[in-house]
């Protein structure tokens, strides 16, 4: 019998409680207090919407929405770092390559890139797919300087990508290559020398 009676005292006290909770904002504040804060000029489309912003406040919809945005913020955050690492990566791999280059290093490339850096400008200006061109050098070579022309005997004109100085005994109609370089362009391979140049195709007879 006791613990009914404790528990309809409990009753009684929660109800008005559980009702306060219920009741909007709008109804909940005095009259004085109501019109002090300038509630009354709200139309009722407006008291709707304060009641529905202090209902999700309470209910904590509020706090949840700004934990969402922090966190969207956070990885955006990490994607624009991933990004910037990324980027960074690259071009220090460009760098890397262009030393390579300039040295006449030979790069290393992957299968999938060597096929598709195997193409050539033939004369006519169209494209075709080829491992090398083999020919010769019409005259006698004896090395090169500044950006040198390279004439073949297939008609085809090749000149130096970078400029540079080289010496050589001579060497009469010597035989050569013309490969494509890994990160683009072509090298230039001739019989005799050492030493391969970067070379960019400038037309032919």
């Amino acid at each position: 019998m006791k613990k009914l009676l404790a528990m309809g005292l409990m009753w009684t006290v929660a109800m008005p409680v559980m009702r306060a909770a219920e009741q909007s904002f709008s109804k909940a504040v005095r009259a004085e207090d109501f019109s002090a804060a300038g509630l009354a000029k709200l139309s009722p489309d407006e008291l709707a919407r304060l009641d529905a912003l202090v209902r999700d406040y309470k209910s904590g919809a509020l706090l949840a929405a700004k934990r969402e945005a922090e966190a969207a913020e956070q990885a955006r955050a990490a994607a624009e770092a991933r990004a910037v690492k990324s980027a960074a990566e690259a071009q220090a791999a460009n760098a890397a390559a262009s030393a390579r280059a300039a040295k006449g290093e030979p790069a290393q490339p992957s299968e999938s890139f060597l096929t598709k850096a195997k193409k050539v400008l033939v004369p006519a200006g169209t494209q075709v797919e080829v491992a090398a061109i083999e020919s010769r050098l019409v005259g006698n070579f004896e090395g090169w300087q500044g950006k040198a022309i390279f004439t073949l005997e297939n008609g085809q004109r090749w000149q130096m990508a970078n400029a540079g100085s080289y010496y050589s005994p001579v060497i009469k109609n010597p035989a050569v290559k013309i490969s494509p370089a890994a990160l683009g362009g072509f090298w230039l391979t001739i019989e005799g020398v050492s030493q391969r140049v970067k070379v960019v195709q400038v037309g032919g007879n």
